[in-house]
């Protein structure tokens, strides 16, 4: 039975009702793409960007999706937050920073009037960077990048709660921070696969080229979760987002998602996990993880995007469900489902206007022993049990 999104988020409130006023529940979209593509010329050279109307429509549907998605969570007061995985542009904008800035901000521009936290992760896309990889087009300039400050001030303080952001206090323009929801004793923890630390002067203005790769999570970024985030009260959950998944296992392959996936494991099992690194400024850095002492608390959920299409991944080494959000993108749903063919991807082709299946939003209520992912468009709703050896 066809349903329209209004009607199908309404009928997600009556499901996640019956989770119990405990429950932490929340609206994931992820990959809007919303500015402009690149198309192939007549010789074949990508080089033609699309003509300025195709764009409007496509922002003028995420738009709408967007509206119904901020109306379902104000009007429904068991809705916790609403989260971004990532890659709210395409980054192929030579008309500069400003411009790719303005594009974005235009897309999410419901998303203001949220009564609900706002949470919004950053993409491989979002630093207006991404032409760099395109041999076709103008070479890039510094000034049409970005910056860690950029993303800060120009963006993530646009939206609701932001002034509850909590950055690493050693990089206050970190891509990565945490918010809490203290009616629900959770931490919603944001991770940032693109911390390559460009430098940038006191205007934002990016002055210098990549310090690091581009996919990584640098060593002071997991400092930062190891000694900051990682610090919420006794029995407090988490729940993590990034723009991708750990690492192979999501065929995301960030770099140091190894060890990202060790802390995992020392916080899911009461050990330790100790490493070393090397500062931006030379310095020699020493780490120690250690949660012998924690009681209770668990990591709920790792939420990506990235991968344009749906995919609930259960890692038994960390006892830990990673959860992709297909493409929010009318005109979008396409993408490979990565490395590993095994891994149960659902790729977002069946995309029907005037439908549900037009958007691609998830709805996810959390409760003490499982977590339910409800889908506003195509792929599968899921069930997910959740650990309970580390409650006391």
């Amino acid at each position: 039975m066809p349903y329209t999104i209004r009607e199908k988020f309404d009928l997600i409130g009556k499901e996640i009702d019956k989770n119990g006023e405990n429950a932490v529940n929340y609206l994931v979209f992820a990959d809007s793409h919303v500015d402009e593509y690149l198309r192939r010329d007549e010789e074949g050279k990508l080089r033609i960007f699309e003509p300025a109307e195709i764009v409007e429509t496509r922002l003028s549907r995420l738009v709408a999706h967007l509206e119904e998605a901020v109306r379902f969570a104000n009007e429904h007061d068991g809705v916790d937050f609403i989260a971004f995985a990532g890659d709210g542009l395409n980054a192929y904008n030579i008309r500069g920073k400003q411009a790719a800035l303005d594009m974005l901000n235009r897309s999410f521009a419901p998303l203001r009037k949220s009564k609900k936290p706002v949470i919004l992760a950053f993409g491989n896309h979002d630093d207006n960077g991404f032409q760099t990889l395109n041999p076709d087009i103008p070479a890039l300039r510094n000034e049409w990048l970005i910056s860690d400050r950029d993303w800060s001030r120009k963006v993530l303080d646009l939206y609701p709660f932001a002034e509850r952001r909590v950055h690493d206090k050693n990089y206050p323009d970190s891509k990565y921070f945490y918010l809490d929801l203290p009616a629900k004793t959770t931490r919603v923890v944001v991770l940032d696969t693109m911390d390559m630390r460009r430098p940038f002067d006191e205007t934002g203005c990016v002055t210098g080229g990549n310090r690091l790769p581009r996919f990584w999570y640098t060593n002071e970024q997991l400092d930062w979760l190891c000694r900051q985030a990682f610090t919420a009260p006794d029995g407090w959950d988490y729940i993590i987002l990034s723009h991708m998944g750990i690492e192979n296992d999501t065929s995301c392959n960030c770099k140091n998602g190894e060890n990202l996936r060790k802390i995992f494991a020392a916080f899911r099992h009461r050990g330790r996990y100790a490493f070393s690194y090397t500062d931006m400024n030379g310095a020699p850095v020493e780490v120690e993880a250690d949660f012998r002492a924690v009681r209770n608390g668990r990591i709920l959920l790792y939420h990506f995007g990235h991968q344009h299409a749906e995919l609930v991944h259960y890692s038994a080494d960390i006892d830990l469900w990673q959860v992709a959000t297909g493409c929010e993108n009318a005109w979008g749903g396409w993408g490979g489902p990565g490395d590993d063919k095994a891994l149960p991807w659902v790729l977002m082709k069946d995309r029907t206007e005037g439908t549900e299946r037009e958007t691609c939003i998830d709805v996810f209520s959390v409760g003490e022993t499982v977590a339910r992912k409800y889908n506003v468009g195509p792929g599968e709703d899921a069930e997910m049990p959740l650990a309970q050896e580390n409650r006391q």
